[in-house]
């Protein structure tokens, strides 16, 4: 996976700690973009660097014109990049990354209320994008239905996607939720 992050230059307090953090990064470099100076901070190969692409990600959150691309592709939202980065590693620690996230999925359900919760989706951020398209009636059906809310979540770039085995795509019962996967 490769990261980059595209910080304004700016001297001021909410800046520094984004750009100390994108010094640090694997490549850093300078720019003058539309005459304006960028930081620009590339993780290569992720998850290599996990831990400080999140922190990066993070601060840049509250920056204006920051934005950020994941294997090429512009992410709409740094928010929901750090979001989807931080459940990613933490997903790293898990002995079964599979398990880890179709238990995150059934406990981001179980609060939203889906009635389709049972559903073989792999990852919770896929969820919300799903329930759009059933609430507005998308024609779009089966494994297009998959990749088109994979897309619209924009998570297509994790790996963990690729871990569903033949269990999630038959449209099996998600497993329970283990109590410890609801703190933290």
């Amino acid at each position: 996976m490769h990261l980059v992050v595209h910080i304004p230059y700016r001297v001021d307090e909410d800046s520094a700690r984004a750009l100390s953090l994108a010094q640090q990064a694997p490549s850093f470099t300078m720019k003058w973009v539309d005459a304006r100076k960028v930081a620009i901070g590339t993780f290569p190969s992720l998850p290599s660097g996990i831990d400080l692409a999140v922190q990066l990600v993070g601060e840049t959150v509250r920056l204006s014109g920051a934005w950020a691309s994941m294997n090429s592709d512009r992410v709409s939202s740094l928010t929901k990049l750090w979001q989807r980065l931080n459940c990613y590693r933490d997903s790293l620690n898990a002995l079964d990354r599979e398990r880890y996230c179709l238990q995150k999925t059934a406990f981001f359900n179980t609060l939203v209320g889906c009635e389709g919760h049972r559903c073989p989706v792999p990852c919770q951020f896929i969820c919300t994008p799903c329930m759009r398209m059933t609430q507005d009636q998308s024609p779009v059906d089966g494994e297009d239905r998959f990749t088109v809310a994979t897309e619209l979540a924009e998570i297509s770039w994790c790996p963990n996607l690729s871990l569903s085995g033949p269990s999630s795509q038959s449209g099996s019962p998600l497993l329970t939720i283990d109590p410890r996967m609801t703190s933290g």
